[in-house]
């Protein structure tokens, strides 16, 4: 009895779930897919690069469900924002030029009806997988063209060739039993001083249940811890997401099952710290500039916020198209 009442007490002295890499492999129920190679890039030590690219979405197999995803890639790949939106033209082909390089234009993409299909971890290299729990997945349409929008930086001695390649599976309709829908937490009009380590706590107002299945954080290399968790409510305080923020060897992707419901909570929090190393002040952007983002995807769809945050205040709100 005693032992019973001490495993008890253990559990529920553990600290909340704070997610898990992905599984490393195909969803359950795959039933079909499709894939993209992004033209290699060659760069010489420290070039920094960003390149963007339009491909045919073709899909293999009967549903238009992606139930998970995988990136395989070298060194070299700071990042890249793959999204799905209506087609404009036909067959592979660079992009304008003046969606090169353009800040914001994916939450565009998506407004209109598109699917953000895949985000990355900072500078990751080798495998990183999206897949979500079994019956868990979001929606692609057809007439949908691909954008991969993609940023290099090689931060080696070496000249470097970077390659990387993604591939979706989708997963059979009758096994949907959530759909989900990507959300953005930003962080903007930081700044972060010189040779000091830095944190930043934002609380967001989240106006209906949202139930929260992966995050990932994006931070540059400065970045060393980023954290979230409920505002409000009876587990106000607690953490749901503990991360390095930046961790090129093992990626920073966090998985939740069973979701984290934010329907108990007002809200959520979110912070990033930054040890700054340079003998200047960082703000938002590449280089060696900062970032403070998490991205993941939730349900249901009509409430999953996204949100835009200061130092000082957080707007939350969903897709009205949703």
């Amino acid at each position: 009895m005693r032992a019973l009442q001490l495993v008890l007490l253990l559990a529920a002295c553990s600290p909340p779930e704070t997610g898990r890499p992905p599984a490393r492999e195909p969803p359950a129920d795959t039933v079909g897919g499709f894939s993209i190679t992004p033209p290699p890039a060659t760069l010489a030590p420290g070039d920094e690069i960003q390149e963007c690219w339009i491909f045919p979405l073709d899909v293999g197999g009967p549903s238009r469900v992606v139930g998970g995803a995988m990136l395989t890639v070298g060194p070299g790949m700071h990042h890249g924002n793959i999204v799905a939106r209506k087609k404009t033209g036909e067959g592979m082909r660079r992009c304008p030029e003046e969606m090169k390089g353009a800040v914001g234009v994916e939450a565009f993409d998506v407004a209109n009806g598109g699917a953000v299909l895949f985000g990355s971890s900072t500078q990751i290299a080798g495998e990183e997988w999206q897949s979500f729990p079994r019956g868990m997945g979001y929606r692609i349409k057809d007439e949908f063209e691909i954008v991969a929008r993609m940023h290099y930086l090689n931060a080696s001695r070496t000249t470097i060739t970077v390659a990387p390649r993604y591939q979706w599976f989708t997963i059979a309709e009758s096994s949907l039993r959530e759909e989900l829908a990507p959300f953005a937490w930003n962080l903007k009009s930081f700044e972060i001083p010189p040779l000091t380590r830095h944190t930043i706590t934002v609380d967001c107002l989240l106006p209906g249940p949202m139930h929260l299945v992966t995050a990932m954080p994006h931070m540059h290399r400065m970045g060393v811890d980023f954290s979230a968790g409920f505002s409000g409510g009876p587990r106000n305080g607690e953490t749901f997401l503990r991360s390095a923020g930046y961790d090129p060897d093992r990626g920073v992707v966090k998985q939740y099952d069973p979701p984290i419901d934010l329907s108990v909570a007002d809200g959520a929090w979110f912070s990033c710290t930054w040890q700054n190393d340079l003998d200047k002040t960082l703000v938002e952007g590449i280089g060696d500039n900062e970032m403070c983002i998490l991205f993941g995807y939730a349900y249901p769809p009509k409430t999953t916020f996204s949100a835009l945050a200061s130092p000082t205040s957080c707007l939350a709100a969903a897709d009205p198209t949703r």
